[in-house]
C-alpha cells in the first residue's frame, strides 16, 4: 500500500458580499497547498455552469503582471452571483485528472456532502478572506 499524496490544491467554496456593491456571490477560491516565497502567483481557472454542474479547469500558474515581492500560495478565485441548491462541482487540471464534489448552496451556508477518496484538491467551505 503506497503513500497516501497530499492534495495540490485547496478549494473553498463560501458566501461573499463585495463591501462596495453589496452584491452577494459564491466564491471559489483555488489555492495551492505550496507556499511560495518570492510571489504570489495567480492560478489560471476556467469554468463553466450547466444547469447543476459547475465545471473547473485548472490551467495552470500565471505570475501576476506586478511583480511585487511576497509569499504565500498561488490563487484562483470565480464568483458566481446565482447558485442556489445541489451542485455537482467538477474540477481537472492540465493532465486530465478529474476530482468531483457534491455541494448545497443555501441562502446563508454551504455545505460539503460528497468528496473524492484521494483528492487532488481538498475541499472545504471555510471562508477565506480576499486579497
Amino acid at each position: 500500500m503506497g503513500k497516501v499524496k497530499e492534495p495540490d490544491y485547496t478549494l473553498n467554496v463560501f458566501h461573499h458580499k463585495d463591501k462596495e456593491t453589496n452584491v452577494r456571490s459564491v466564491v471559489f477560491l483555488v489555492q495551492t497547498t505550496k507556499v511560495f516565497v518570492s510571489f504570489q502567483y495567480d492560478i489560471l481557472l476556467q469554468a463553466k455552469q450547466e444547469g447543476d454542474a459547475v465545471h473547473i479547469k485548472v490551467q495552470g500558474l500565471h505570475a501576476p503582471e506586478l511583480l511585487m515581492p511576497g509569499s504565500g500560495p498561488a490563487r484562483g478565485r470565480l464568483e458566481f452571483p446565482h447558485l442556489h441548491g445541489r451542485y455537482k462541482v467538477i474540477v481537472s487540471k492540465q493532465d486530465r485528472t478529474v476530482n468531483a464534489f457534491e455541494i448545497d448552496i443555501s441562502k446563508d451556508d454551504v455545505k460539503l456532502l460528497k468528496s473524492p477518496e484521494h483528492p487532488f484538491i481538498a475541499a472545504s467551505t471555510e471562508a477565506v478572506e480576499l486579497r
